[in-house]
C-alpha cells in the first residue's frame, strides 16, 4: 500500500494551476469627464490541473478601483477582475496598469486600462 502511495505522489507535487488572460490590455475607448464610473471586465482562466487562487489586485492609482473572483478557480474554469476607472477630474490619453497576484509562478501578472479621457463637448 505505501508503494502505491509513492507512485501517485509524485504527481501530486507537480500539479500548478497555471493563470491565463485571454486580454491583457482593454481599451474603455472615449469615456467622458462626467461620467461617474465605467467598468470593465478582464477574463482570468486557469489553465493548470490545480486550483487557481486570485491573492489580490493592487492598482497604480487612486483614480481606478478593482475588484476580483473571490472563489477558487478550478481547472479549466474561469473567474475575473473589474477594474472600475473614475474619470472626474481627469483629461487626455489615460493608461493605468493593475497588478494581480496568484498562486502561480510567477506570482505577478500586469493588466492594463486605457482610455481616452474627454470633456463632454454641446449636443454630445
Amino acid at each position: 500500500m505505501t508503494y502505491l502511495f509513492l507512485l501517485a505522489a509524485p504527481g501530486a507535487l507537480f500539479a500548478q494551476a497555471a493563470v491565463e488572460f485571454p486580454v491583457k490590455t482593454l481599451d474603455a475607448g472615449i469615456v467622458y469627464e462626467d461620467a461617474d464610473s465605467v467598468e470593465c471586465v478582464f477574463e482570468v482562466v486557469n489553465k493548470g490541473d490545480a486550483p487557481l487562487l486570485i491573492q489580490g489586485v493592487y492598482v497604480s492609482c487612486g483614480c481606478v478601483n478593482a475588484t476580483h473572483s473571490k472563489e477558487t478557480i478550478m481547472p479549466g474554469k474561469s473567474g475575473t477582475v473589474t477594474a472600475t476607472l473614475f474619470p472626474k477630474g481627469r483629461s487626455g490619453k489615460f493608461l493605468k496598469s493593475l497588478y494581480v497576484y496568484t498562486n502561480t509562478i510567477p506570482r505577478k501578472h500586469t493588466l492594463r486600462l486605457k482610455a481616452l479621457i474627454k470633456e463632454r463637448k454641446e449636443g454630445e
